[in-house]
This record gives C-alpha cells, sequence and structure tokens, in this order.
C-alpha cells in the first residue's frame, strides 16, 4: 500500500528556539505494517546523506523548530491510505504549501514514485550548501579581485540620490528578505548632513588621506600594556600588534579558571555609560585560550557574539574552532552544546548555543552570528551584506543590556570597524546631532590598540554609515 516519508524534513531557521527530535518511530508517518520511517543510508533513494544529519546508530534526524501543526498535518496526511492520483496530488500540494511558507531557506526537492511508496524528500544540507557556494566565491575572487570595489566605491554618490537604484552585481547575497532598517529616531537634518560628509569624501580622496594620515599619528593615553605583555601572559596574545591597555581591559575571575589567571585579549568597549561597555572587542580563540574565552562569554553575561573571520585564510589560521560541530563539549568548567545552525546566505551564518555553568547547573542560550567572507585587513565585497547582517545581529539583541562580544583574528581591524559603524549608526538612531566619525575611531582606539586597521576600511565604514542612512531617509516619511 503507498506510504508517504519524509526524510531530514523542514530544517528550518537554526538561530530561534527549537527542540531536535531524535528519531521519529515508524508509528508516527507510516502506515501500519511499513518499515521505518527514518532507514538507513543506504535505503535512501540518493544513497547519501550528510554525516551531520545521522546519529551514532546511523538513523537520520531532523530539527523541526515552531511548527507544530504543520508537523500534525504531515503525519495525520501520513497516516492515510491514498488510492488515487487526486490524493497524489493532494500531498503534493501540501509539500509545495510548505516550501513556500518556508521559501527562505534553501531546500532540495524531489520525488520518486515506486509501487511500494511515494517519496517526498525535502532536504538541506548546510555543510554542502555552504562548500558549494563558497567554492563559487573563491572562484569568482580569483577573476575578478580588484572590479568590485573600485565600482562599489566609484558608484556610491549615485547611490544617495533619489534615482533608480543600481542593480546589485552577480555576487551580491542580497534577496527578497533581507532586512528593512529598523524605525529609527535619527534626526532628518543630520542624516542630511552625514550623507553630504559622506559624499565629499568619497569625492575629495585628499582631504580623505589627510583624515586618516591625522588617525594613524593619534597615540591613545594612557596605553600601558604592562599585563598583556606580561612573561606568562605574551603566550596567550594571537598578535604582538594587539595587546590590551591595562586600563581598558576584560578581568576573569582567576579563581574559575583554569590556569589561575584574570587575562584575556579582550577589551570592553563603552559608548556613553562607563559602568556599562556596550561591545567586547576580542582576538579569536587560541587552542590554549578557548575556555578562557567561553568563561568571559559567561561571566560577561554575554548572548551574542559576533565572529568576523573565516577560520582560516590561505592554510594561515585566523581563529580556533571554538565550539562544537555537533552534540556537546566541554571547555574547563562549561559545556557548550550546538543547538542549531543555519546557512542565511553565502556570507554569514546563525549558530544557537546551550552554554552551562557545570558548578551552578545554570544554562544560557548563546547565538553567534558568524560573518564568512571578510578577509583579513580587507574589506566587505558588500556594504549592504554587511548591513543585512547588522540588522540581524540588533534584531536578536534588542532589549539587552549585556555587551555584545565581537570578534575576528586580532580583534582590531575587521572586529574595529564593525563596532565603528555601529555605534555611529545606532547614536544616530537615538537621535544624535552631531556625528563625527573620526573622533568616533578615536574614542575606540583610546579603549583597545588599532581598531581600524587600514585606510580602505575607514573608507568601507563611511560608505557603510551613507548607505545605512540612505536608506532610514528613505523610509522615512516625507
Amino acid at each position: 500500500m503507498p506510504r508517504l516519508r519524509i526524510f531530514n524534513a523542514l530544517s528550518v531557521h537554526r538561530g530561534m528556539m527549537g527542540e531536535k527530535l531524535s528519531h521519529w518511530e515508524s508509528s508516527n508517518l507510516c502506515s501500519s505494517g511499513g518499515t521505518g520511517l527514518l532507514p538507513k543510508v543506504s535505503e535512501t533513494p540518493q544513497n547519501q546523506r550528510s554525516n551531520s544529519d545521522m546519529n551514532q546508530n546511523g538513523k537520520l534526524y531532523s530539527t523541526i523548530v515552531s511548527i507544530p501543526f504543520y508537523l500534525h498535518l504531515l503525519r495525520t496526511v501520513a497516516r492515510l491510505q491514498w488510492k488515487s492520483h487526486f490524493n497524489h496530488g493532494l500531498i503534493l500540494l501540501l509539500c509545495f504549501y510548505l516550501l513556500k511558507k518556508k521559501k527562505k531557506y534553501r531546500f532540495i526537492f524531489s520525488s520518486k514514485e515506486c509501487s511500494s511508496c511515494w517519496l517526498i524528500i525535502i532536504s538541506c544540507d548546510p555543510q554542502e550548501l555552504c562548500r558549494q557556494r563558497m567554492a563559487i566565491r573563491t572562484s569568482e575572487r580569483v577573476e575578478r579581485p580588484e572590479t568590485l570595489r573600485h565600482s562599489r566605491l566609484n558608484s556610491v554618490s549615485s547611490q544617495f540620490s533619489d534615482g533608480p537604484a543600481a542593480s546589485p552585481s552577480t555576487r551580491s547575497s542580497t534577496s527578497s528578505w533581507c532586512e528593512e532598517p529598523v524605525p529609527s529616531n535619527m534626526d532628518i537634518s543630520t542624516g542630511h548632513m552625514i550623507l553630504s560628509y559622506m559624499e565629499d569624501h568619497l569625492k575629495n580622496k585628499n582631504r580623505l588621506e589627510r583624515e586618516w594620515e591625522a588617525l594613524c599619528s593619534y597615540q591613545a593615553e594612557p596605553s600601558a600594556c604592562d599585563v598583556g605583555q606580561g612573561e606568562q601572559n605574551t603566550k596567550r596574545n594571537r598578535s604582538d600588534a594587539v595587546v590590551v591597555y591595562d586600563h581598558s581591559r576584560i578581568t576573569l575571575k582567576a579563581e574559575n579558571n583554569h590556569g589561575n589567571s584574570d587575562y584575556i585579549n579582550a577589551s570592553p568597549i563603552m559608548d556613553h555609560d562607563p559602568r556599562n561597555p556596550t561591545y567586547i572587542a576580542a582576538q579569536g580563540p587560541l587552542p590554549s585560550t578557548v575556555a578562557d574565552f567561553w568563561q568571559m562569554v559567561w561571566e560577561s553575561g554575554c548572548v551574542v557574539i559576533v565572529m568576523l573571520t573565516p577560520l582560516s585564510e590561505n592554510g594561515v589560521k585566523q581563529c580556533h574552532h571554538y565550539w562544537p560541530d555537533e552534540g556537546s563539549d566541554v571547555y574547563h568548567i562549561y559545556e557548550v552544546n550546538l543547538v542549531s545552525e543555519h546557512i542565511w546566505c553565502e556570507d554569514f551564518l546563525v549558530r544557537s548555543f546551550y552554554l552551562k555553568n557545570l558548578q551552578t547547573n545554570e544554562t544560557r542560550t548563546v547565538t553567534q552570528f558568524h560573518f564568512l567572507s571578510w578577509m583579513d585587513r580587507g574589506i566587505p565585497d558588500s556594504a549592504r551584506t554587511l548591513l543585512d547582517f547588522r540588522r540581524k545581529v540588533n534584531k536578536c539583541y534588542r532589549g539587552r543590556s549585556c555587551p555584545i562580544i565581537v570578534h575576528c583574528s586580532d580583534g582590531a581591524g575587521r572586529s574595529g570597524t564593525y563596532i565603528l559603524i555601529d555605534m555611529v549608526l545606532n547614536r544616530m538612531a537615538k537621535g544624535a546631532k552631531e556625528i563625527d566619525i573620526a573622533a568616533t575611531l578615536e574614542h575606540l582606539r583610546d579603549q583597545r590598540a588599532g581598531m581600524v586597521q587600514t585606510k580602505e576600511q575607514f573608507e568601507f565604514a563611511l560608505t557603510a554609515v551613507a548607505e545605512e542612512v540612505n536608506a532610514i531617509l528613505k523610509a522615512l516619511p516625507q
């Protein structure tokens, strides 16, 4: 008798709270007398399945998030015995409806009819999808490394005009589901002033050059780094060029540290309130500092991590893999469980973790936003992509008062650029009347050395702020 089977069904947004269903028994979705719902790999039509979709017994599993109604509907449909092509059509319509409701996720959809069953396969393999996309991006980057950067900077002025927007490049990851700018209290006159300021900088390269030279000669006071340069702590620094200031460093509780140390290469970044940091700028963890990193996450009350670097670039390690690929790992007294992982687009993905303190048995959910395509000392291919990434970070963070941990490799270049963009835009969204981006960068460098490392990164920050301000102004009622 024909039956319905669904494999790896609806692997949906993994940044949300959800439950992992270990295994579904055959009675859940198969008619009586049928074989198990989730077959071994050899029983699947393609005879291939990602290792991440199998447990140790070789069975497939699924992550179902916030769709109990759909799950119940699928189970109900699956128990029915179909006798006509009309009923087969109903199955297809149901699956197409579910796919349409979840259209922002990438699914591989196919069907196969045999003498014993209908197979409707709705599959999402994030690892394979990521490998394919990053391979495409790598080949494109080799073929035309400079064209996009120059075309973006040369066309920025036209983006601020009221005319039709330029069509995105073939490498743009902006899609129909990208976040719109959030409602803002930004002063309209300030917004137009910022746009005028940006246009002037982008047209007047000499002015931009002079401003960058002035920033390069800026010296923070105080700037002592004795603790970070101490013999016992130098091995905990990824780079000798970026060491925390003595007056501005995250201090761990030594009694809870595996090495009885209070040191980590991370700096609190204040905006207006010196008692409550808005960000923590940190280096990417080393193999020996992963437990320190999770201790900092726990003790700072952090629930959002922004990671701005791939794990390696051209064979050079940028950051240690500090989270489990599946299941859970223990780092000293902190257990980290990977709950979910979702690829939003080719440029970034989102992971959700349960973080547990094994001494107190307290738990917390931590969300990591991982931007994949920003190379060391470089800039992203598109300001629009980073701005969309930022909106998703802030949407998750909204209503929180804890700091956001931002890290790249050394915690200065890419991290400083992102924090500069976010801080300026947040000030404008709160209705600030005056914005001085260069002075804001000096304020960041007072708290951590090397924030924003290249003129291109500073220029990119100006461009990104201008693009977001322009989008906000267009969204305001005229």
